[in-house]
C-alpha cells in the first residue's frame, strides 16, 4: 500500500488536472456556442450559392465549363479540414481514417490522390504519406475566416482542373450532426455537380433567362461565390466539430479526474487508518510490556 505522502502528490496532482480540463472544457463550450450561430449562416449562405449555380446548370456555356466537364485526368485532389490542437477525442482519427479509406481506393484504380490541408495535425500527418502528394498546408485557420484566406487554394483547385491535372476536388471535413455526434463528410465540388431537386410543379415550363452583362460573366461569378461559400462552410462545420469533440472529451477526462481523486483518497484515508491503528497497537503493547 502507498504511502500517505506519495498518495497527497497524486491526489494533488489529479486535482490540478482537473482544474485544467475543466478550463477547458468551459472554454471549448464557449467557442462552440459562438460557431454554432455562425455554422447556421453559412448553410444558408452556402445554400444559396448553389440556388444561384443550379439555375445555371442547363445554359450552353455550362456544358463547355471545364468545372463541369473537365478532361480526363488521373488525379484527384482532397482539400482535408483537420485541427491545429488536440485533445479533441477522435477527430483528427476519424478525418485521417477516411482519407486513407479514399485514397486507398484510388490507387486501387490508378487514381493519384493529391492533398491540401488545413490544420497543423493533418500538416504532420499527411507529410509522412507515401501514396499521395501534398501540395500545400495552412495553419491557424480562423474558425470563422474571411474568403480570401482561400484565394490560393482556389488558384490550386482551378488551375489543376484547367490544366487537367485533377478530375475532381473533394472536400473532406467533420460535420456536426448534433452536440454529441459527428460525422465526416466527402463533399466532391468538381465537377460541379448541383443536387437535383423536385420541383413543386413538375408540369412547370423552363424558364428562359437573360445574363447580364453575359452568361460567361455570370457563370464565372457564380462559380466562384460557389467555391468560396463551399470553403467557408467546410471550415466553420469543421471548427463546431471539433470544439464539440473537445468539450465532450474534456468532460470526460473531468469525471474520470473526480473518479481517480474519489479512490485515491478512500486509499489516502484507508491507508491514514492504518497507520494509526498500528500505532495505537504499537502503544499497547509497549505499555503492557512495562507493566
Amino acid at each position: 500500500m502507498a504511502s500517505t505522502q506519495i498518495l497527497k502528490r497524486r491526489i494533488r496532482s489529479v486535482s490540478n488536472t482537473k482544474q485544467i480540463t475543466k478550463a477547458m472544457e468551459l472554454v471549448a463550450a464557449a467557442k462552440l456556442r459562438r460557431i454554432q450561430e455562425v455554422a447556421q449562416r453559412s448553410r444558408i449562405y452556402s445554400d444559396a450559392a448553389l440556388a444561384i449555380l443550379r439555375r445555371l446548370t442547363n445554359s450552353v456555356e455550362a456544358a463547355h465549363h471545364p468545372f463541369f466537364n473537365p478532361p480526363a485526368s488521373k488525379g484527384k485532389l482532397y482539400i482535408i479540414f483537420s485541427s491545429d490542437s488536440g485533445l479533441a477525442g477522435a477527430y483528427n482519427a476519424n478525418i485521417f481514417n477516411a482519407a486513407a479509406k479514399a485514397f486507398k481506393e484510388d490507387n486501387q484504380q490508378g487514381v493519384q490522390p493529391y492533398v491540401v490541408v488545413f490544420g497543423r495535425k493533418g500538416a504532420k500527418h499527411f507529410s509522412r504519406g507515401s501514396n499521395l502528394e501534398l501540395l500545400g498546408a495552412y495553419e491557424d485557420t480562423p474558425d470563422n475566416p474571411e474568403v480570401n484566406i482561400f484565394a490560393s487554394v482556389l488558384k490550386t483547385m482551378t488551375e489543376g482542373i484547367e490544366d487537367g491535372r485533377f478530375g475532381a476536388v473533394i472536400l473532406l471535413y467533420t460535420e456536426p450532426i448534433s452536440t454529441m455526434v459527428a460525422k465526416v463528410r466527402s463533399l466532391q465540388i468538381l465537377p460541379v455537380q448541383p443536387p437535383t431537386e423536385t420541383t413543386e410543379n413538375e408540369n412547370e415550363p423552363n424558364i428562359v433567362f437573360e445574363f447580364e452583362p453575359s452568361p460567361e460573366v455570370v457563370l464565372e461569378s457564380a462559380l466562384k461565390l460557389y467555391f468560396e461559400s463551399s470553403l467557408r462552410r467546410a471550415r466553420i462545420e469543421a471548427a463546431a466539430s471539433e470544439h464539440a469533440m473537445r468539450m465532450i472529451s474534456m468532460n470526460n477526462a473531468n469525471r474520470n479526474a473526480g473518479d481517480l481523486i474519489d479512490a485515491l483518497t478512500l486509499e489516502f484515508n484507508a491507508t491514514r487508518q492504518a497507520d494509526i491503528t498500528q500505532q495505537i497497537a504499537e502503544i499497547v503493547g509497549g505499555a503492557e510490556a512495562i507493566a
